[in-house]
């Protein structure tokens, strides 16, 4: 095996040509877009991480918020039932002062029917002591004296004492 040594001279020549012309004028580009894209891969992780921190604390803040709209409405449901239980006690307090104003007014129209009828009743009492009397008698006393003595007797029969 020979070497040829003009060959690997020339080889090496060419490489280190090809290297330097590739370090003077495509290497610092390279790297320099590569280190832009290392930037850009940073800032972007940066960008995102600050997305999920506000996102975070957007949560936070929702369910903050969320807490409070739920306590508001516990509140407003309280409140409401504080007020039904108003109406309610109002309603039946209403209802018990109809009640007992229906039972006072026939209380009074018992009375004054129990009234009525104690006077028709004393009336009919009467007539039929007038007949009666009459009867007995077989003479007629004028009506007037007859239902005067007629009264006297039950207003007398009212003062007795009761066994």
């Amino acid at each position: 095996m020979h070497i040829d040594l003009a060959q690997v001279l020339t080889n090496i020549i060419g490489f280190l040509l090809v290297v330097w012309v590739l370090k003077r004028f495509a290497w610092g580009p390279i790297l320099d877009l590569l280190d832009a894209r290392r930037e850009k891969i940073r800032s972007d992780f940066a960008e995102a991480e600050q997305a999920l921190s506000d996102a975070e604390r957007l949560k936070s803040d929702f369910n903050a918020k969320l807490g409070d709209i739920k306590a508001i409405e516990r509140e407003k449901v309280q409140d409401a039932v504080k007020r039904g239980e108003g109406i309610a006690e109002g309603i039946v307090d209403e209802a018990r002062r109809q009640a007992d104003t229906v039972r006072q007014k026939a209380q009074t129209d018992i009375a004054l029917e129990t009234e009525k009828a104690q006077l028709a009743l004393r009336d009919s009492v009467v007539n039929m002591a007038i007949m009666a009397s009459e009867q007995v008698i077989k003479e007629q006393l004028d009506d007037e004296k007859h239902r005067q003595l007629i009264r006297e007797f039950i207003d007398s029969l009212g003062e007795m004492p009761h066994a």
